[in-house]
Order: C-alpha cells, then sequence, then structure tokens
C-alpha cells in the first residue's frame, strides 16, 4: 500500500518536473528551493533517508516504489517467458552502483541535476525504466542487489542499524524442514514465498543486504522470524576485517563529496577546496566546464589524495603490507565516520532549504516565488536551524561517529587490535574527521 502511494506520488513529481527550468534571470539554486519537485526530492527526501539509513538500515526497502516496479516487472518477465539472467558476481558486489553514484554525483556538479526540475524529472524517468527493463531481464531481485544507485549506501550506511529481522530460536530454524531463502537451486516456497534476495533468513547476522521486505516473517511457519528493534552496532552482528573492493570505491568518493559539501559553509574553507579546480579551470580557459572540472576534483582527485595520506600512515605503522590492503581495512571504519558526516550535511541542507517549504505550499511550481525573492520584492527565508546550531550538532554526531568507528574496528579484528593498530586506526579516524569538519 505504502509503495503504492508512494509510487503515485514519484510519477506526478516526474511528470510535474518534465521540461521545467528556471525562469530567465532566477538563479537556478534559488528555483530549486523554490519548487516542488526538487524541494521535496532533494531536500526534504533526501536527508531523511540519509537519516533513516543510518539509524534504521534499509528501512526506506519497504516502501521503495521501484521495488515494487522491479518486483512486478520480474513476474510480468516470467509471465511472458523472457530467459531471465541471475546476477553476475560483480554485479552482486555493487561494481556498476558504484560507477552509477559516481555519475549521479558528477551530473550534480555538471549540469546541476539537483537543481533543474527538468533534469529531476529525467533522472526519476530513468529510474524507473531500469527498474522495469531489470527486472523483465533479471531474477531475483536484481534491480535492488545490483543496480539501485544507492543501494550501497544503503548497505554501508545501515550496518549498525537498529531494525533488523533476526530469528528467534535458533533450535526452531535448525529443526525446520522447510528452508527459505537458501542457494536458488535448493530454494523451496513456504505457502508461495521465499526471500527474493536468496538470503537465508535462519542465518541473518548482517544488515548490509537484507532489503526488511519482510517476505520470510510472512512465510515462517512458525513465527520464529522477527523485525526487531535493537541497540546501534550491537556486538553479536558479523563483521569483516576488510570491506569490498565497491564498498572501498564508494566511502572514498563520499568522503571527497561530503568535505566539499560541509566546506561549503565556510567561505575560506571552500576557497581552499576549490583552489586547484578553479586554477584549472581559469588556466584553461574552460568557464562552461567549471561544474565538470570540480566534480573532477571532488570525487576522483582530492579523496585519493587523502586516502594516500591515510594508507601511507596505515603502512608505515605496519597495519597493512600495502596500499590496497590498507584502504580496504580502513573502508568500514571510516564509513561510520563518512556517514555521520552525510548526516550532517543532510541537516544543513534540511535547514538550508526548509524555509522554503510554506512558499512551496503557496506557490508549488515556484516561478513566482523566485522571480519576487530575484526582483527584491520578497525577502528569502531564514535557516530553519542556524549554521552555529548545525556545526555544533555536527561535531557531536561527528565524534560519536569516531567511537563507534573506533569499536567496529576492534570487533572486526581482534586478533590485530592490539598494539599499532588502535593508534593507526584512531589517527585515520581523526584525521578524517578533522578533513570532513575543517
Amino acid at each position: 500500500m505504502f509503495q503504492v502511494v508512494i509510487l503515485a506520488l514519484y510519477v506526478t513529481f516526474a511528470l510535474v518536473g518534465w521540461g521545467r527550468f528556471p525562469p530567465v534571470g532566477v538563479e537556478d539554486k534559488l528555483y530549486a528551493k523554490s519548487n516542488v519537485i526538487n524541494l521535496v526530492t532533494w531536500a526534504l527526501w533526501w536527508p531523511a533517508m540519509i537519516w533513516v539509513a543510518v539509524l534504521f538500515g534499509r528501512a526506506w526497502c519497504i516502501v521503495c516504489p521501484l521495488e515494487l516496479v522491479a518486483n512486478g516487472s520480474e513476474r510480468l518477465g516470467r509471465r511472458l517467458g523472457i530467459r531471465q539472467r541471475a546476477l553476475g558476481p560483480r554485479l552482486r558486489a555493487g561494481v556498476l552502483i558504484v560507477a552509477l553514484y559516481a555519475l549521479i554525483l558528477m551530473l550534480v556538479d555538471g549540469v546541476h541535476l539537483h537543481r533543474i526540475p527538468a533534469y529531476t524529472s529525467v533522472y526519476l524517468w530513468t529510474l524507473l525504466a531500469a527498474a522495469v527493463i531489470t527486472g523483465l531481464l533479471y531474477k531475483d531481485r536484481a534491480f535492488c542487489r545490483g543496480f539501485c544507485p544507492v543501494g550501497l549506501l544503503l548497505g554501508t550506511y545501515g550496518r549498525g542499524s537498529m531494525l533488523a529481522v533476526r530469528r528467534a530460536s535458533k533450535e526452531t530454524c535448525e529443526a525446520c524442514t522447510e528452508k527459505s531463502g537458501v542457494a536458488p537451486e535448493n530454494r523451496t516456497k513456504l505457502d508461495g514465498r521465499s526471500c527474493p534476495s536468496l538470503l537465508n533468513p535462519a542465518k541473518l547476522n548482517a544488515c548490509d543486504e537484507c532489503l526488511l521486505c519482510t517476505q520470510c516473517i510472512k512465510a515462517c511457519p512458525y513465527d520464529n522470524v522477527r523485525l526487531i528493534l535493537r541497540r546501534p552496532f550491537p556486538a553479536a552482528d558479523k563483521r569483516e576485517p576488510m570491506a569490498s573492493w565497491p564498498v572501498t570505491l564508494f566511502v572514498i568518493l563520499v568522503s571527497g563529496f561530503l568535505t566539499y559539501e560541509l566546506s561549503s559553509e565556510w567561505k575560506l574553507g571552500k576557497a581552499v577546496f576549490l583552489w586547484v579546480p578553479d586554477y584549472v579551470t581559469q588556466a584553461l580557459a574552460a568557464v562552461e566546464y567549471a561544474g565538470w572540472i570540480k566534480g573532477l576534483w571532488t570525487l576522483f582527485v582530492f579523496p585519493p589524495l587523502v586516502w594516500l595520506i591515510l594508507g601511507g600512515l596505515t603502512c608505515g605503522f605496519r597495519g597493512a603490507s600495502s596500499l590496497a590492503e590498507a584502504w580496504r581495512k580502513l573502508a568500514l571504519p571510516i564509513a561510520v565516520v563518512v556517514s555521520s558526516a552525510h548526516m550532517v550535511n543532510a541537516i544543513r541542507k534540511a535547514a538550508s532549504w526548509g524555509g522554503y517549504l510554506p512558499l512551496v505550499l503557496r506557490d508549488p511550481l515556484g516561478t513566482s516565488t523566485a522571480q519576487a525573492i530575484t526582483a527584491g520584492t520578497m525577502g528569502q527565508p531564514a535557516h530553519v536551524l542556524a549554521v552555529g546550531v548545525v556545526s555544533t550538532v555536527g561535531v557531536v554526531l561527528m565524534i560519536t561517529g569516531a567511537l563507534f568507528a573506533l569499536r567496529e574496528a576492534r570487533l572486526a579484528d581482534p586478533e590485530r587490535y592490539r598494539g599499532r593498530v588502535p593508534a593507526i586506526v584512531a589517527l585515520a579516524l581523526f584525521f578524517t574527521v578533522i578533513v570532513l569538519q575543517w
């Protein structure tokens, strides 16, 4: 029911935003704040999803309209007799998701995807089409597992989720003769249902892959699989000493993006961060490509430079034998700090744009509002929260994230978490906090 309602809103936004550009003489950022499509999509829904992902894992997947569309397309493909393929190991690992997320961030810088309703509409339609096509051609919830551009974000940020599907009794599951969610060739349906993500509900001990769809809860004949609320980062969850390469690359990408986003509130910090791309833009006389150059610096040049320092420190203290190993060992602990920084950025965005909500309710398309503010006949709404308040909350969140990250590093590899390793991780996390909060 929730998926149907949200899908209706999704399609409505995509239709209303189609072909809609800022009026002549109006800055695109101002129009984005004044327009209901961009305000709701990028300043309300997106920040809320970041917070939900960190606190409750993949809870958004429960009501995601694209999962509904992909699921319906997969069923339609089966009925039409289309030979549906299983995801390969690279797609399952998230290789394509990293590329798609990087592309979206580049489009944010290059064409201001998040500021122009027409581009947001194209983005929404593209995701919808991808869900349909993926569902027709692939099986076993392929869109969510290998094509959703925020799949890695939800899985990586939600590793300490307070919401999880877990079994109540180990003995009950071991005695059960009808196993659901095991290997595809061995799956047995329970009341016509099984785990669409090919997970084994009886052995779930992590939060990065389960979409909380509750199909296993409905299917279990003994009421032994349950949706529980628990403390964040419980010690009983499975932890990996090294992240996969897709997760590592995702954390590296996002660390650069968030460094720019958070520094944008500080005039001097922003100027320092953008000195290199601004210099390159002027040197090449490529003002029309300034956004693309900034995107390349933010995502593909600055983050590796920072991570070279982190990896070098780790190797220098003999915490890893190679730079690649160091990056993969640091990725999951630093992901906790990065997710905290993303929460801060979400507050910053919502606080900056949220004051426009009453204006949007009176003028949903925002044309008159944006023109009046540009002409000076109407003042811009104040921030919902002062920058100082957001900054204070941000420091608290990121220090909390660093403490959780240290605990995660220790639980992931307790044997090696002795001697130099705690100091290495602590130093790396401290450096990351400084870079992200400078």
